[in-house]
């Protein structure tokens, strides 16, 4: 009977320290699913003049972003992050012409990108999540065709679109008041991208504790 109250003691024991070790495993998981609006600031006023055809565009853009981060706050440890044009509308070139403009199909690809973030808990349940970008995506050219009168012509943007689809992370830190296993949509305030256009940008967010070792990118 004592040999095996040790061995219950032993085999509780074990299971508690597998318990602590699998609690220290845990990592915070932050994943954004959203979307962003570009808009001309002066539609008008950019039609028509060289160089300018790109920034009176009306471009929209789906992202998503997951972040690891130590349980107790940090660094990121990994992350996964994408963005891609999901809809592309441009006026006519010029005022009262009857151009048309077309993205080709390299234009809806999702681009990944990376993010430089940290976390802090605040309370038991929340945390402050900061980031701004780090490193846009790889460049990324797309091409539009053009049809006025005559044949079609094709031009490139220059990766212009997703530079401009960046600059929301670029020009601003994101700082994100997460709480644990809430599921919450955000809007940002309209943000001003000088020197052309504002962006509208708003996400669904979720923050969960997660095994750290399914998430290793």
């Amino acid at each position: 009977m004592k040999k095996l109250s040790l061995v219950l003691m032993a085999l509780a024991l074990c299971l508690a320290m597998a318990a602590t070790a699998m609690a220290g495993d845990r990592c915070l998981r932050v994943q954004l699913d959203g979307t962003i609006k570009l808009r001309p600031k002066n539609p008008a006023a950019t039609q028509g003049q060289p160089g300018n055809a790109m920034t009176s565009c009306r471009t929209n853009g789906k992202f998503h972003i997951e972040l690891i981060f130590p349980e107790k706050g940090g660094p990121a440890t990994s992350q996964k992050n994408w963005v891609v044009i999901s809809g592309f509308d441009c006026p006519p070139d010029q005022p009262g012409s009857r151009c048309s403009q077309e993205a080709h199909a390299n234009a809806f690809y999702p681009r990944p990108f990376v993010v430089q973030a940290s976390a802090q808990p605040e309370g038991a349940f929340n945390y402050v999540v900061e980031f701004r970008l780090a490193q846009l995506p790889p460049a990324s050219p797309i091409t539009i065709t053009i049809q006025c009168e005559g044949a079609p012509g094709d031009v490139s943007d220059y990766g212009s679109n997703y530079r401009q689809l960046m600059l929301p992370w670029h020009l601003n830190k994101m700082v994100l008041n997460a709480a644990l296993n809430k599921s919450r949509h955000k809007h940002h305030p309209l943000m001003d991208l000088p020197p052309f256009l504002l962006a509208d940008v708003e996400w669904d967010e979720l923050v969960t504790l997660v095994p750290c070792e399914n998430f290793k990118y």
